[in-house]
């Protein structure tokens, strides 16, 4: 592509610092990239004097492998291009702090923190910090904790807890540029305004009328409030007007009482509520002041970095030393910068510091500027553009569009022209086309989520059917990945293939969750979150019925049967065989099949390289879901797929078909609970005292204001990037809602409708067999190895006394006891050898029980082992074993009726064996107690050697699947009698 009039004045602008604003399309990378070069063959600047910063480090790979490719020819600057400083702020920062590390009073030898490293050193100086004020200051801190809205956000999901909170505001303090939270700032006093205003609702004598007399009754009471010593009944006259505005009429009743319920009355409630809490926000800029101060001892400790700290040291650096801060801008001729849009206040700083007037070359677009959650200040770019214009310098516009359709460029202008964020600035397409089939721009909506995706299956098959574009030349963006699934689901049922690609989206992979879930609820049997997310996943397979039906304790009956074996391996096998599931992975497709083997190898990698416990791996698996863009793995044969991603993944990149989704979905409305900018200062959200409701003070209202703004013009700047990727088609889609809002209105009110639907598209047939082909039936593979690496003693017992009623039980986890008599008898148990392992217990029938054991000195109780016997380890807990006389003895309690020795005589058998690998000697006896009766009953310790002929029939059933029925006495004693059994149905 040659270089447009426009771009080569960009590219050979002198005499000022230069400033290209390139809209999408324009081709900002070549512009860059020519400059560089126009500089080094034009102006014969060594490559090595040319600085080129920009975003990503992907980007400076690219821009970087651009230059090697046009010096190609010329060895001497190929070299040195290799050398040249083309990176991100973060990278110049570490590469200066390298080279002047004494001066900068930083070990030479620093390392730098990834995200997930320096988030787990900040959370725990946060805890510590927090932990060091409690302990010094109780009161003030439960006080605090108590004050704060820190139950539930307004959607009821959970808020950050207080550590998380601070953590936040004090990156906001760092990206300010700051050291400390400067003080306090009261908030507008309008507390005589408010009075005022209610003494003119007295003094007005308007006609009679329900809503006048309920406004002045409100008067009275709080014109009789005593002064600003704030009580609850402040809080609670200030939001109990209830007089309705629209029956007031027009005089001054209705003046006033507006005056008060908009404005002031919500900013006399946050003064109030900073009066009322004072001294509280000072235990918060205390606890900032503390994590500041312990996360940067830990950073020291390890001779460590974080990312901000490389911009706050070398801004540090080249502010302190006059020497070096005039070497360092003299030892570039020109600074090349990239996307200057995306930069915040504390980098520009940091550049203005490098920087030498009229060698500055700054490339950026605002209406791009997408990245406001990372502190990207699109500010920063105007006013840098407002100051070259207001020197007179001129500021080169790149409008061309090499990219798109002009009717995707048009309707881009349709939908957003107008909004907040946005720039007028119209763009003309510049690259020819053939004619289009059909228009190039399209709306689609269906009734539901369901029908949304069908219709977008739908259209991506006919558009690769007419051979317009492959699957590969076709993207499906969305706002938030979590809206993904019914589009998955679609495209499955579609036949579609599809790769999730950039953002989370590994992480947030429906097998990835189910896997960590299963290690989380290892990990903590109490978190019902994870173990519910397990039960309903495709490895236990649930329904929500079955988990609603079972309850509580069902659940953890259910997890204990299928997966409890796994968590007493836990300290003895890597996380990734403990997840190995051969029937589960069977389960999965390619691409999901993929994903899992990515995960096994990141815990094959962590454990080899740093093992720590499992909890520990999963904390660091979670930050790197919060902190990293990881993609999924590509399933086999890969090449020529449909991408799902985020919009914010498909910055910079482009295709011929884009699909851009779930419109209806807003962005994320949660807030936090403290906030900071160096404007409005540290603000909160408080409990009002009064009634528990959310209640802002006046800095966090400013800075929520503030937000509100900026997060409604980066959304619009979200759907610019987002239909600006499109080359030659735009669908534009959503489902329908009942008050439809934000992106649906904006599309509405440009787009026409082309595809509508109530019901979901019909998916193409299944494709026959080509040439007449016959279908063969072959017989099934024949598996092997495919039986438990673990088992509890129990399971073997059970499956001795019955095979099928193992598989129901245990192997299928179907509930043998519900509803059945009996339940609750394996509570008692466990509440019996709970209190003779010397517990407490609120059962009285308990202590009854276990008051017939017998009474053993010196023996040992509740043993945990594990036994490896054949292919299987066995693991269980012995009730107690001791010494008698000179005999070892391996006992078990019995709390249920019926006495039935030979039903337990292989547990006893499996106990004296364990006993023998962790003693070195058999037990000479083997004795059942059977508590309700007090009676002893011997079990001979004879034919040992059949025990692993037992284990090898228990293996052998799993790898077959064959778990035969053994009818017997015992038959008419089980749940499963006359119901899932066959038995005793003849």
């Amino acid at each position: 592509m040659q270089l447009s009039l426009e771009q080569r004045a960009a590219v050979e602008r002198t005499n000022q610092d230069v400033c290209v604003v390139a809209g999408p399309g324009s081709g900002k990378t070549r512009v860059l990239i020519e400059r560089f070069a126009w500089l080094v063959n034009f102006h014969h600047i060594v490559p090595s004097r040319i600085l080129a910063i920009t975003f990503t480090e992907k980007a400076a790979t690219v821009i970087k492998e651009r230059l090697i490719e046009e010096f190609n020819a010329i060895p001497e600057h190929r070299e040195t291009i290799e050398r040249a400083w083309v990176s991100t702020i973060d990278g110049f920062c570490a590469r200066l702090l390298q080279e002047n590390a004494i001066a900068a009073g930083i070990a030479p030898d620093f390392s730098v923190l990834d995200q997930p490293a320096a988030a787990r050193l900040a959370r725990d100086a946060a805890e510590e910090a927090l932990d060091g004020l409690f302990q010094e200051r109780p009161e003030e801190m439960r006080r605090l904790l108590e004050a704060l809205d820190l139950s539930t956000s307004d959607d009821f999901s959970r808020k950050p807890d207080l550590a998380q909170s601070i953590l936040d505001v004090y990156e906001s303090l760092r990206i300010a540029g700051l050291d400390e939270l400067p003080p306090a700032r009261p908030g507008p006093d309008v507390w005589a305004e408010a009075r005022r205003l209610a003494a003119e609702i007295l003094a007005d004598r308007a006609p009679w009328k329900t809503h006048t007399e309920l406004a002045r009754a409100w008067a009275g009471e709080f014109l009789a409030l005593p002064g600003l010593l704030v009580e609850r009944k402040h809080f609670e006259l200030a939001a109990s007007f209830k007089a309705h505005l629209n029956k007031l009429g027009n005089g001054a009743v209705y003046r006033a009482s507006k005056a008060l319920k908009d404005e002031i009355l919500p900013r006399l409630l946050g003064q109030f509520i900073e009066i009322f809490h004072a001294g509280l926000p000072d235990l918060l800029r205390e606890a900032v002041a503390r994590l500041d101060k312990a996360y940067r001892k830990k950073k020291r400790a390890q001779s460590a970095l974080d990312f901000a700290d490389l911009e706050e040291q070398s801004i540090r650096l080249l502010e302190t030393d006059y020497f070096i801060r005039k070497a360092t801008r003299a030892r570039f001729d020109q600074i090349l910068m990239d996307e200057l849009q995306d930069t915040n206040r504390l980098q520009w700083r940091l550049l203005n510091l490098i920087r030498n007037e009229g060698d500055f070359f700054a490339v950026g677009d605002v209406n791009q500027s997408i990245y406001g959650f990372r502190h990207a200040d699109p500010e920063v770019f105007l006013d840098y553009r407002r100051s070259l214009e207001a020197s007179g310098a001129t500021i080169d516009d790149l409008r061309e569009n090499h990219r798109s359709r002009q009717a995707i460029l048009d309707a881009v202008l349709q939908v957003l022209e107008g909004q907040a964020g946005i720039e007028a600035r119209p763009l003309t397409a510049a690259k020819m086309f053939d004619s289009p089939r059909g228009p190039s721009v399209e709306r689609i909506f269906g009734e539901t989520p369901e029908i949304e995706a069908s219709l977008v299956a739908s259209r991506i098959r006919e558009l690769v059917s007419a051979g317009e574009c492959a699957y590969k030349d076709i993207v499906i963006l969305v706002r938030a990945l979590n809206v993904l699934d019914p589009f998955v689901q679609a495209l499955e049922r579609f036949q579609i293939p599809f790769l999730t690609s950039s953002g989370r989206t590994f992480y947030e992979a429906r097998e990835v969750k189910d896997l960590l879930q299963l290690l989380a609820a290892l990990v903590n049997p109490l978190d019902e979150i994870a173990l519910i997310g397990v039960l309903r996943s495709p490895l236990a397979g649930l329904s929500d019925e079955e988990i609603l039906r079972i309850g509580r304790p069902g659940w953890q009956q259910v997890f204990e049967a299928r997966f409890g074996h796994k968590r007493k391996l836990a300290g003895f096998v890597s996380p990734d065989r403990l997840l190995d599931d051969p029937a589960y992975l069977a389960t999965l497709n390619p691409r999901a099949r993929a994903n899992v083997e990515k995960l096994f190898a990141w815990l094959r990698r962590e454990h080899r390289a740093r093992p720590r416990p499992l909890a520990e791996m999963l904390d660091d698996l979670e930050l790197l879901r919060k902190a990293k863009s990881e993609a999924e793995a590509p399933p086999p044969e890969s090449g020529d797929v449909v991408q799902l991603m985020s919009i914010h993944a498909a910055k910079g990149l482009e295709f011929k078909a884009v699909f851009v989704s779930a419109l209806q979905h807003g962005g994320n409305k949660t807030t936090p609970v403290i906030a900071f900018s160096s404007e409005a200062g540290l603000g909160a959200k408080w409990r009002n005292p009064a009634n528990g409701a959310s209640l802002s003070d006046a800095a966090y209202r400013a800075l929520n204001d503030e937000r509100n703004r900026r997060e409604k013009a980066e959304e619009n700047r979200l759907l610019y990037v987002a239909m600006t990727r499109a080359e030659q088609r735009l669908f534009l889609t959503y489902t329908k809602i009942k008050n439809p809002r934000g992106w649906v209105t904006l599309v509405e009110d440009a787009v026409p409708a082309s595809y509508t639907a109530h019901t979901v598209a019909a998916a193409p047939e299944a494709t026959g067999l080509a040439g007449g082909e016959q279908l063969q039936f072959v017989d099934p593979p024949i598996l092997t190895g495919q039986h438990d690496s673990s088992a509890a003693v129990t399971d073997v017992v059970l499956f001795d006394v019955c095979p099928r009623k193992y598989f129901l039980q245990r192997y299928i986890g179907v509930d043998a006891d519900a509803g059945a008599p009996g339940k609750g008898a394996t509570d008692l148990g466990t509440e019996v050898h709970h209190i003779l392992a010397g517990g407490v217990s609120d059962l009285p029938e308990a202590h009854e029980l276990a008051a017939h054991a017998p009474k053993i000195e010196n023996a040992t109780r509740e043993f945990d082992f594990l036994y490896a016997i054949g292919d299987v380890v066995l693991r269980g807990q012995i009730d107690v074993f001791y010494e008698q006389d000179g005999k070892l003895i391996v006992g078990d309690y019995k709390t249920g009726e019926g006495e039935r020795p030979e039903e337990y005589a292989l547990q006893l058998k499996i106990y004296a064996l364990a006993l023998e690998k962790y003693l070195g000697r058999l037990p000479d006896r083997a004795v059942l107690f059977y508590l309700r009766s007090g009676n002893q009953v011997e079990i001979p310790l004879t034919g040992l050697d059949a025990v692993k002929e037992t284990i090898g029939k228990f293996l052998d059933a799993q790898r077959t699947l064959r778990f035969d029925l053994r009818e017997g006495d015992h038959c008419r004693r089980c749940a499963f009698y006359k119901g899932v059994c066959p038995a005793g149905k003849a």
